[in-house]
């Protein structure tokens, strides 16, 4: 793998292992395999198709599909070409999904066949749509085009300027933007993530099933295939369907947001499943309960469960958690330190790094941040200085490195002149066995500021807010506990599973005075 580690561009990757192993299986999608030679071929015809189309390095190509080996080849093609691929989440509304083509600028939009019509209306629309192809027609497209055809040459290892990605962050306010991230960001990903998160045995078998428009899905898809293994990727999120490829496929590593791998392990206790198979469960992108990791790591005894940090704009996760920890009982809640080409410093309001078990600002410095966000200087500014990257979030480090977050920034509840992390109160209602899921948040009050109010999903035979309250006081400062508790049947999350609190601080502003 140290080869892989010098290469400069993403495409390298399929060159690498074409030369190398043509007839190993890379993906598996809907019990269709593809060979290292098969995607190569595939992506020689997509080449051809685009330059036949007069794109022109720097172009932006929106793909708006759920996960597909489509992805794949345009990922190869746009790094081949120096164009910019633009993943939209295809969960959005209308309206999202057209900010997003019309802020990237995209010339060309590939998409799935669910999304017709959506397209047929974007297409109709003010954007710089020049071109649309339904997955179905550019699969014919292709089929009908000779890889020999074209003049494409894989032999060149260079850098480039030109961003491989436009991702959007999924935002939790306003209007989403779109972070650059780089072919060196991605290879540096690559070469310094490996070893903390595999084992990527390149005979073992890798799961993808988060979605790929997201960093956390993309970014593992990397790892697998920079490893050479055989990555299963599954076209949708479902519990059911994850757990029989668990068990059909002999799945060593997979990576999940704590939302579906708390929806996994409800399956897998619902059917007294236990999978002794898997090696490794990387998770990140939101805190997940405790209870909910002790639960997992029954259900998989034989996994480590792998705490990542990262988000869109440092290219996914920079730092993670020895498992050993976990599995020791110790720092359940730390994302623990950062890979060999990271570093991490927590600020106050003015700059200063702050003593260990204070809590700040996480910033950042690694090889993995974003050029910027696309047309947006100020934005960019504000979020890069000196090299570092203020995330927003507020954590803090114990005296030994480890890195605890404790919220975002801007979700942090005043009370009377106290501070309230929700996460801290989140992690603790999640122990009551009556809390199916749950979301903190403040709201006006006239005579402390702000209020702490829970947001909670039940088990409705189980639940009682005077036992969850009488538990809390053990655990919680009286401060933190929740003023009042509102049962509902959902709570909005994005794209990465991270509950919007924006949308329930808008929606519950009502219960402000």
């Amino acid at each position: 793998m140290e080869e892989i580690k010098k290469l400069a561009q993403v495409h390298k990757i399929l060159d690498y292992h074409v030369k190398n192993n043509p007839d190993n299986v890379s993906l598996s999608i809907d019990g269709i395999s593809y060979t290292n030679s098969d995607i190569l071929s595939k992506v020689l015809s997509f080449v051809g198709l685009l330059k036949k189309n007069k794109v022109t390095s720097g172009d932006r190509i929106a793909f708006l599909a759920k996960n597909s080996s489509e992805f794949i080849e345009l990922m190869y093609a746009s790094s081949i070409l120096e164009l910019v691929m633009v993943p939209i989440n295809f969960r959005l509304a209308y309206e999202e999904v057209k900010f997003i083509v019309q802020d990237s600028g995209s010339k060309i939009i590939i998409f799935g066949e669910e999304f017709k019509e959506l397209v047929e209306k974007l297409n109709a629309d003010k954007t710089d749509l020049h071109l649309s192809f339904g997955i179905s027609e550019l699969r014919n497209l292709l089929k009908s085009k000779s890889p020999g055809e074209f003049d494409v040459s894989l032999s060149v290892n260079k850098a480039t300027k030109t961003p491989l990605f436009q991702m959007y962050t999924s935002g939790t306010t306003g209007n989403p933007k779109g972070a650059l991230i780089s072919q060196k960001g991605i290879m540096s990903l690559i070469a310094n993530g490996m070893n903390n998160l595999g084992p990527f045995d390149p005979n073992a078998v890798n799961l993808v099933c988060m979605p790929l428009f997201h960093i956390a899905g993309s970014a593992w898809l990397f790892f697998g295939l920079a490893s050479g293994c055989e990555n299963i990727l599954l076209v949708d999120i479902n519990p059911e369907k994850i757990l029989d490829i668990i068990e059909n496929y002999n799945v060593a590593t997979t990576l999940m947001v704590p939302a579906v791998i708390q929806m996994v392990v409800i399956a897998a206790e619902k059917n007294n499943k236990v999978f002794e198979n898997v090696k490794n469960i990387v998770f990140g992108a939101s805190p997940m309960a405790v209870d909910t990791l002790k639960r997992a790591q029954i259900i998989f005894p034989n996994s480590n469960f792998t705490h990542v940090y990262g988000m869109t704009e440092t290219t996914g996760m920079f730092m993670s958690l020895d498992p050993s920890e976990l599995k020791a009982n110790r720092r359940l809640e730390s994302c623990g330190k950062c890979f060999s080409n990271s570093e991490i410093k927590i600020v106050d309001a003015h700059d200063n790094e702050v003593p260990a078990k204070t809590i700040g600002e996480i910033i950042c410095r690694t090889d993995q941040i974003m050029d910027g966000y696309f047309n947006r200087e100020k934005a960019t500014n504000e979020a890069i200085n000196d090299g570092w990257f203020y995330t927003g979030d507020a954590g803090y480090l114990d005296e030994e490195g480890y890195l605890f977050i404790r919220d975002r920034i801007k979700d942090l509840i005043i009370t009377g002149g106290e501070n309230v992390y929700p996460a801290e109160v989140e992690n603790a209602l999640m122990l009551q066995p009556s809390i199916i899921d749950c979301a903190v948040i403040g709201v006006s009050d006239p005579k402390w500021g702000e209020a702490v109010i829970a947001l909670v999903i039940v088990n409705s035979d189980n639940f009682s807010e005077i036992e969850v309250r009488s538990s809390l006081r053990s655990q919680l400062a009286g401060f933190k506990i929740p003023k009042t508790f509102h049962v509902v049947d959902s709570l909005p999350r994005n794209a990465g599973g991270k509950i919007t609190k924006h949308v329930l601080r808008d929606k519950y502003a009502y219960l402000g005075k």
